[in-house]
């Protein structure tokens, strides 16, 4: 897919040029057109035949796996909140011939912007084409498919049946329809699982029935032509998709290939042995779930507006109403390890809530200080369940969902805490896994109480869990030679 992306972007370019510049001549005029053409034909060339190539490799005896078990989510919430025993501030620990320095004070930053909005591209009106409606979590999309464009009929999972359905994909019938999921993609800013659930709303509403093997080509097409690496899996005469992922997937089947772990993401996948094709797809760019941004989905009142509010600082008092259309999105996401759920950060519409708020009270105090301000929020603003107690599974929560559900435990609040400091303090932040509880760590422009050193960096703990605790102080019973510590970088 590297190949097609680079002609791509030249065209764009040459284009843009040749826009800019009303006084080229007609012999440049004539290369460009020239070149224009021979990229494109490049492009569709290379696209057919790794199409080609890929119908082939469907076609031959795929290997015989037994599938992995699922790796169990570890508990590690304390029952209940430890509170800390009153106690003077950490003082910096001195380091070998210390430079003086004087106290970082936090500047006051602007307050959070407009809510963005989705940006969905307008599908022209063709003839001969439709336009075939999606709805995706308040979104409502548009495909194009030509008049009368059926789906393929993949009535068993054999390599000859995979492979015909392949080639028919291929034939250009599906081409607006692929072009419109990738412009969807984009203007709504979806990850690589974005785009998963996208291409599984479009291939369902499209086939008559879902969850069949029609849907399951179809989106297997729509996957691997956007780029992504993706593995056709079947049991018996059903077909599955399998996803690749870096980051262990909890509670979902699996196998190894190739130092990869591909899961099963299906709910009725029935587990045992089943056939893969192994092969790759030509250009393949890998999947990823972890989401760097939120995806811009239309706010839609949750209807339960939630407060927190600081014990210590009640001017640290927040009101939140979540957008029900990104919690929605959110109960989809796989259980994971906790650093995904910290990289995506705050909506647009909980910075704007909460951000004004806290920015104005941490204004012109030191590092520490405001570092203490927020994790007293954190620890004494929000109520405490375990996972098991709140949902009756081990489930970590992006910083929306610890705002909008009535409780979070260990690892939610060290999720939160760890945006609130990277967005508001700017500073370098990790979590920090012991064996049975979650905590965070900060790297200060100083070093308070208990730390850790990683890469010549020195990282504060920080415990959102442990009530009353500053931060510098480690939770009673936590080891701190046990922990790991991970840099959300």
């Amino acid at each position: 897919m590297k190949q097609f992306f680079t002609t791509l972007a030249l065209l764009c370019i040459a284009t843009t040029a040749s826009a800019q510049n009303n006084d080229l001549d007609s012999d440049f005029k004539k290369e460009f057109e020239q070149f224009k053409n021979s990229a494109t034909k490049s492009y569709a060339n290379f696209r057919a035949k790794a199409n080609s190539d890929y119908a082939e490799f469907l076609k031959k005896a795929w290997q015989e796996f037994q599938v992995a078990p699922e790796l169990e989510a570890p508990q590690v919430d304390p029952p209940v909140q430890p509170v800390a025993p009153p106690a003077p501030k950490p003082t910096p620990k001195p380091e070998p011939k210390p430079e003086p320095q004087a106290p970082v004070v936090v500047k006051p930053q602007p307050v959070a912007p407009e809510p963005a909005k989705p940006t969905i591209p307008q599908v022209p009106s063709e003839p001969m084409v439709v336009q075939m409606p999606v709805k995706f979590f308040g979104v409502d999309c548009k495909v194009r498919l030509k008049v009368g464009t059926g789906e393929v009929i993949v009535n068993d999972a054999n390599e000859h049946s995979v492979s015909n359905a392949w080639k028919e994909l291929c034939d250009g019938r599906f081409d607006k329809m692929l072009l419109d999921c990738v412009n969807i993609r984009n203007g709504l800013k979806l990850s690589d699982w974005g785009y998963y659930l996208l291409t599984k709303s479009v291939a369902e509403e499209f086939c008559e029935a879902k969850c069949t093997n029609n849907t399951k080509m179809l989106q297997a097409y729509l996957m691997t032509q956007a780029g992504y690496q993706i593995r056709l899996a079947r049991v018996e005469s059903k077909l599955f998709l399998m996803l690749p992922s870096s980051s262990v997937i909890y509670g979902k089947k699996y196998v190894k290939l190739n130092d990869t772990n591909y899961y099963f993401l299906d709910e009725d996948y029935p587990g045992g042995r089943f056939y893969l094709c192994t092969a790759p797809f030509p250009g393949e760019k890998g999947f990823s779930i972890r989401m760097d941004q939120q995806p811009l989905l239309p706010y839609a009142k949750s209807n339960k507006l939630s407060t927190h509010q600081s014990k210590k600082y009640p001017e640290l008092k927040v009101t939140f109403e979540a957008n029900q259309n990104l919690i929605d999105f959110y109960n989809t996401y796989p259980c994971s390890r906790w650093d995904n759920f910290s990289y995506s950060s705050l909506s647009h519409e909980a910075k704007g809530a909460l951000y004004p708020i806290l920015r104005s009270a941490i204004a012109g105090k030191s590092e520490i200080a405001a570092a203490n301000m927020l994790i007293n929020f954190v620890q004494t603003g929000f109520k405490y369940k375990t996972d098991q107690e709140q949902f009756g599974y081990e489930r970590p929560l992006f910083g929306d969902e610890s705002l909008h559900y009535d409780y979070c435990d260990c690892e939610d609040r060290a999720i939160l805490y760890s945006i609130l400091v990277r967005d508001l303090l700017g500073l370098d932040v990790a979590l920090v896994d012991y064996p049975n509880h979650i905590a965070a760590a900060v790297c200060f422009n100083g070093v308070y109480g208990d730390y850790f050193t990683i890469n010549s960096k020195k990282y504060t703990i920080c415990d959102p869990t442990y009530i009353g605790a500053s931060v510098g102080l480690t939770m009673p019973d936590m080891n701190n030679s046990e922990a790991k510590l991970i840099p959300l970088e």
